[in-house]
C-alpha cells in the first residue's frame, strides 16, 4: 500500500481558496460602488459675497479675519466700492471679522464678529470716521 501524495489535497484546497478570494473581491468591489455623482454626494457650497462701500477719502485694504488668520481681499479706491467672492470653505461656518486698512493713513475699521452661512452676502460699510464701520448679513 502505497500512501497517496500530499499534495494532491493542498491543490483542491488552494483553487477553492482562490475562488473564495475572488468571489469576496468581487463582492466587496459591488458593495462600495455608488451610482452618486461626486457633486451629489459632495454638495458645492455657494461663496459668500463681499460689498464694500468706502465713505473714507483714503484707499483701504480690506481684509478677511476667520480663527486669528487674516487673507485679504484686496484693495477699495477712496469714496468708491468693491465686490469680493470668499469661498466657503475659507468660511467654513466660523466667525468672521472683516477689516479695512487705509492705506498711508494710520487706524483700521473692522466688523464685530459675523456669523454668516453659503451664499449669504455681507455689506461691509467703511465710515468716514473708521471707528463708524457698520456691517450687515443678509440672503442675496
Amino acid at each position: 500500500m502505497t500512501p497517496a501524495p500530499l499534495h494532491v489535497g493542498r491543490r483542491n484546497h488552494s483553487r477553492s481558496g482562490r475562488t473564495r478570494s475572488a468571489v469576496l473581491v468581487l463582492l466587496l468591489a459591488a458593495a462600495c460602488s455608488s451610482n452618486q455623482k461626486p457633486s451629489e454626494a459632495y454638495p458645492r457650497m455657494e461663496p459668500v459675497r463681499v460689498h464694500v462701500k468706502n465713505e473714507n477719502f483714503l484707499d483701504v485694504n480690506v481684509a478677511l479675519v476667520t480663527s486669528g488668520v487674516s487673507r485679504r481681499l484686496g484693495m477699495v479706491a477712496g469714496n468708491s466700492g468693491g465686490e469680493f467672492k470668499v469661498e466657503w470653505s475659507m468660511v467654513n461656518g466660523q466667525n468672521v471679522v472683516l477689516t479695512a486698512t487705509p492705506i498711508g493713513g494710520r487706524g483700521a475699521g473692522m466688523t464685530g464678529s459675523l456669523n454668516v452661512a453659503p451664499g449669504q452676502v455681507i455689506d461691509f460699510k467703511v465710515g468716514s470716521v473708521l471707528r463708524q464701520s457698520t456691517a450687515s448679513v443678509h440672503d442675496p
